[in-house]
């Protein structure tokens, strides 16, 4: 007949139990703590990468169409008609020799802008055709606060950088003074993305035309309906008043402002004159 355990062993047996179920316990809360501490440490880098994205992202340079240097667009006399130049300076084509360089300042929600392309608008494309000088546009965005909550300022000017992205520089000025014709109320909703489409076919712009700076087939109409360059167009704002820009339309000669673009005479004199400096 097997003995019966004493109370002795009955104890030693009991804390023997304890201390294998404590053990065990230590080592499952161990392992916890380890899991614990390998998850906060993922968690941890998650987070820097994910802050490193964002830093990068916000940091590098928006994606640049193509025609477009410092955020503007440059056109001078080729043969009979324009092409672009990055810099009119090196590179005037077929612009007379001291051509001097105006540039335009202009936001397509801004009247006063409108009132500007309609007076000078015509001129100045003439002088371009005759060689008398090279014209730079700088679209940007000052008056989205105007439209409404649609972003008018930046759409429009995005516009502009899809046509001339695809190739179509050439319709540039007149789907520009197409703009300012129809210039919508300033405090509206500013024009929709089809009644733009529908003035750049008017312009003749092939909205079906691909654009060359994005990775995928996108073509004008699509650059429009997603705004493809709004990055580049509030990069470029930006640049533009931490350049001293005021407001718009600011109108340079070899980058001086003019003062006076309302009186024909004197504002077409001013940008001959400085020809022959």
């Amino acid at each position: 007949m097997a003995k019966k355990p004493s109370n002795t062993d009955r104890r030693a047996a009991a804390r023997e139990k304890a201390r294998q179920i404590a053990e065990a316990q230590a080592r499952k809360q161990k392992t916890a703590k380890r899991v614990l501490y390998i998850g906060v440490a993922l968690v941890a880098v998650l987070v820097l990468v994910v802050v490193g994205v964002l830093i990068y992202q916000s940091t590098k340079p928006a994606a640049q169409p193509q025609g477009y240097t410092e955020g503007s667009v440059t056109f001078v006399k080729d043969g009979d008609g324009v092409a672009l130049t990055e810099d009119p300076a090196k590179d005037s084509k077929d612009a007379k020799d001291n051509a001097p360089n105006v540039k335009v300042f202009l936001d397509y929600q801004c009247p006063a802008c409108a009132q500007f392309e309609g007076l000078n608008g015509k001129g100045l494309g003439k002088l371009v055709d005759d060689g008398d000088i090279s014209l730079t546009f700088q679209p940007v965005a000052l008056l989205d606060g105007q439209s409404g909550g649609t972003k008018y300022s930046t759409r429009s000017a995005n516009l502009m950088m899809c046509v001339v992205d695809s190739g179509q520089a050439d319709k540039f000025q007149e789907l520009s003074l197409s703009l300012f014709s129809n210039q919508p109320e300033e405090g509206g909703t500013g024009l929709d993305d089809q009644k733009m489409l529908d003035l750049a076919k008017e312009a003749g712009v092939d909205v079906d035309k691909k654009i060359n700076t994005a990775e995928d087939d996108v073509t004008v109409k699509d650059c429009v309906n997603n705004i493809q360059f709004e990055d580049f167009v509030t990069q470029s704002t930006k640049e533009a008043l931490n350049g001293g820009l005021k407001g718009t339309p600011t109108v340079q000669v070899n980058g001086e402002n003019v003062g006076d673009w309302s009186d024909q005479q004197s504002f077409f004199a001013e940008i001959l004159q400085a020809q022959k400096k």
